[in-house]
């Protein structure tokens, strides 16, 4: 009986010990919200690539692109990169302005034009990303997304991963 009573008084001293140690939890501590993101830490050169698939005018198909973006850090991208598909390569030159909301999610709207070996240019369809900022800003992560009505064939279906060039 002395040997009950003693485990009883310890695992009843342990379990004081133990809840001494608990540090009180608030209700708001598990829905912790992300970092909050701004446009400046997009500022800076990035190297880029995007695979996946895309309408090239005849039908949806693999597709790579990589290249180089940069941002202002006020929502301005620019950027240069070769274009791979069953057509060839082609060279292109996207600008357009990006969004970024305090979550870490932006959108960005590029023109798009064909740069020819010459020098002149050709216009191509707008393109579209949504993206999201991780590590600071280091990297950039999207997607292409399609415009209002696409759909089929003519949604894009490109990730991009963007590099900060240190």
């Amino acid at each position: 009986m002395k040997h009950v009573i003693a485990a009883s008084l310890l695992s009843v001293a342990v379990a004081a010990l133990s809840l001494s140690y608990i540090v009180p939890v608030k209700a708001n501590d598990d829905q912790r919200k992300p970092a909050a993101c701004s446009l400046r830490q997009t500022k800076g050169l990035y190297g880029f690539q995007c695979h996946g698939s895309a309408f090239t005018g005849v039908k949806l198909e693999p597709v790579t692109f990589i290249g180089t973006v940069e941002g202002d850090g006020r929502g301005m991208f620019e950027g240069y990169g070769t274009f791979n598909s069953s057509n060839g390569s082609a060279d292109t030159h996207v600008k357009g302005p990006g969004t970024l909301s305090d979550r870490c999610l932006g959108h960005v709207e590029y023109t798009n034009e064909l740069l020819l070996p010459g020098g002149g240019t050709v216009p191509l369809d707008p393109i579209s990303f949504d993206y999201t900022v991780v590590s600071g800003g280091d990297e950039i992560l999207g997607t292409g997304r399609g415009f209002p009505g696409a759909t089929g064939d003519f949604m894009p279906r490109l990730t991009c991963r963007l590099v900060r060039v240190q």
